[in-house]
């Protein structure tokens, strides 16, 4: 009896130590212990969103997913049978070399050697069937792309973050990181758990897969903007481009096309990372003529400036110890009316109607009225502001302000200008351009995008004097944009040639960009449309490339929605 006591008290004692060290003196220590356990066989990750694009009948299509993918790994100290045979059915299934198979195999004390990654679920499943000993099939979740490049500056691409999470980078897989990577637990949910020593705290470990994300861009012209910008790009040399089509009366973006693209399943084998940038609007420029109509409509908003007014063109303006140019050094010696200063785009209309109004309220009219230095807001990552700061400047002078008035001097984003410009679509109406149509949430809610108006930046009245002059630019006899004519169609808009300045800020190169912005049907504006090519080799002025890469792009969006005509006008030959 004294034996069996003592044993029980010995057992005892050393059941209570135990008891001690894991729920006292090593609490710390085994908590960890546990939670690491925990953390290993509860899933934290959601799925993350997919994205979508909408053709005009309101058909989805999908250009981000989550695809199943499998890593193919090998134990070659478990292998059973001939390493020859097995690197011959290896080698043969994931492409790989069989000598290469062979060696990995063939080590004998070796634990693990990777094979392959990103293996297709078909694929996995047949080496599965195979029951290979040692062979491991791990199964991981990534980011796929159906269509690879297709509005690769949009969609942007994702990356892991440092707690091995999917992340967005660049595009809305950016802008929208925190809607499309959705909700899981956080290591304080699992904690929690580990401590009740209970499934009570069970129901905050929920995960709440990420939102989807339907996008404005009908994928039908976002195909054929990439198209044409492409071939126009690669005809002309030229260093990069954009296209952006904008429903002129909501803001809402159905093309948003750059050049060069990149394929997004690939993002990795890109070296210069300068293209992952969004040039349409992590870019300024100095866009050219086409930033006339601004300085018109501040004319005619002030009322010193009628579309009757004309006046005298030499050619050249002396303006302090600076001297002005028409472009080509066209010199008219003659009176010339708004309408013609547009359609011929002579520079010194523009630095007429300048001088006209008069340096403080032409600057205040830019940044003041039209708010011209503002970000547009799109809900896209990265936009910088557009900038007038030479006009702000205490030591500016009538110079800075001459070359302004036809777009030298200043520098807009292609979204900002494009945005600017519809206002000649809307009444004067200035409206928010967006690219997100809708947000589906895990839980059925859906949140649609409203149209925003950011105000009536520009009068109607104004608007209504100037649209017959910039469709005058492509309907007149000698209008610069000429080869944009669609038949049956009023179209208006207005190109521009920038020239590029030095990078030391000094004077300017022989280099230009090209732009064209119009809109159409004239009658009801549909959409608007922004064309430009950076540095285009072998050709001077945008009426030869950015001109005829509108036309394509307007007729394909017209005839593909099926906007009626509203006029009968003979495209040119």
């Amino acid at each position: 009896m004294i034996l069996l006591a003592g044993f029980f008290v010995v057992a005892v004692g050393a059941v209570s130590g135990k008891f001690f060290i894991l729920q006292i003196s090593g609490y710390e220590y085994w908590k960890g212990k546990a939670l690491a356990q925990q953390m290993q066989i509860v899933q934290t990750q959601p799925d993350r969103g997919d994205i979508f694009v909408q053709d005009k009948d309101g058909g989805l299509h999908a250009v981000a997913v989550i695809k199943r993918l499998f890593d193919i790994s090998v134990n070659p100290s478990k292998l059973v049978g001939s390493p020859a045979d097995h690197a011959r059915i290896l080698a043969d299934m994931l492409s790989l070399s069989y000598a290469d198979v062979l060696q990995k195999l063939s080590k004998q004390n070796d634990p693990y050697e990777a094979l392959a990654r990103g293996v297709s679920q078909a694929t996995a499943e047949t080496l599965a069937a195979k029951k290979i000993q040692g062979l491991t099939i791990q199964e991981r979740k990534a980011r796929y792309y159906p269509l690879g490049s297709f509005a690769s500056h949009v969609i942007g691409f994702v990356g892991s973050d440092a707690a091995g999470n999917l992340s967005g980078q660049y595009g809305v897989e950016l802008k929208y990181d925190d809607v499309l990577r959705g909700a899981g637990p956080t290591q304080q949910n699992i904690q929690a758990l580990v401590e009740k020593g209970s499934f009570l705290g069970a129901h905050d470990l929920y995960l709440e897969n990420g939102a989807v994300l339907i996008l404005t861009i009908d994928p039908n012209i976002q195909a054929e903007a990439e198209r044409d910008l492409r071939d126009e790009a690669q005809k002309w040399n030229a260093k990069g481009g954009n296209v952006i089509v904008l429903d002129s009366k909501t803001g809402a973006i159905r093309a948003f096309a750059n050049y060069p693209a990149f394929d997004l399943n690939a993002y990795g084998k890109v070296k210069d990372l300068s293209i992952f940038l969004n040039s349409g609007t992590s870019l300024r420029y100095e866009p050219g003529s086409v930033f006339k109509p601004f300085t018109l409509a501040a004319g005619l908003t002030q009322g010193s400036i009628t579309p009757d007014t004309q006046y005298f063109d030499s050619g050249v303006i002396r303006i302090g110890n600076n001297v002005i140019h028409n472009a080509g050094n066209s010199a008219p010696n003659k009176w010339i009316s708004m309408a013609l200063f547009l359609q011929r785009s002579y520079n010194l209309g523009a630095v007429f109607i300048e001088r006209t109004i008069g340096n403080a309220y032409f600057s205040d009219f830019l940044v003041k009225t039209l708010h011209f230095e503002d970000k547009t807001n799109v809900d896209l990552p990265q936009e910088i502001n557009s900038s007038f700061a030479n006009l702000k400047a205490k030591d500016a002078v009538d110079i800075d302000f001459a070359t302004a008035a036809f777009g030298q001097g200043i520098a807009v984003t292609p979204i900002k200008l494009i945005q600017m410009f519809s206002a000649f679509t809307n009444h004067g109406i200035v409206m928010q351009p967006y690219i997100v149509d809708a947000i589906k949430r895990a839980d059925g809610s859906v949140q649609a995008t409203i149209p925003k108006q950011l105000g009536q930046m520009i009068s109607s009245s104004v608007v209504d004097k100037e649209v017959p002059l910039l469709e005058s630019v492509v309907s007149g006899e000698r209008g610069s944009g000429m080869l944009a004519r669609i038949a049956g169609y009023r179209i208006a808009g207005k190109t521009g040639t920038g020239d590029i300045a030095n990078e030391n800020g000094t004077g300017y190169t022989n280099r230009v960009n090209h732009t064209f912005v119009g809109f159409g049907p004239v009658t009801d504006p549909r959409f608007v449309i922004l064309t430009r090519l950076e540095e285009p080799q072998g050709v001077r002025y945008a009426e030869t490339t950015a001109v005829p890469l509108f036309k394509k792009i307007m007729k394909f969006a017209l005839e593909y929605y099926g906007i009626p005509p509203d006029a009968q006008i003979s495209p040119t030959p």
